[in-house]
């Protein structure tokens, strides 16, 4: 396995909820914004931002991760 730095963890994070939300179309004309993960998704006037992701959706943690503080470390 690889070591991973906290800096790799949050790019990671980052893209994935740069990239887990597409815009589907509809048949009759509408679109809405839905997780690519989870499949929840919110009308096309509402952002990705505002989708109420399933519990165990791995956007919900990357978003955990990059609220985290850093955690500074004693010398």
């Amino acid at each position: 396995m690889t070591d991973t730095t906290a800096e790799d963890v949050r790019k990671i994070a980052t893209a994935l909820l740069k990239t887990a939300i597409e815009i589907v179309s509809e048949e009759d004309g509408g679109a809405h914004n839905q997780c690519k993960l989870c499949g929840a998704s919110v009308p096309w006037l509402q952002t990705g931002d505002e989708i109420k992701h399933a519990d165990d959706c791995p956007v919900v943690i990357a978003k955990q991760v990059l609220s985290a503080r850093p955690k500074l470390h004693a010398v």
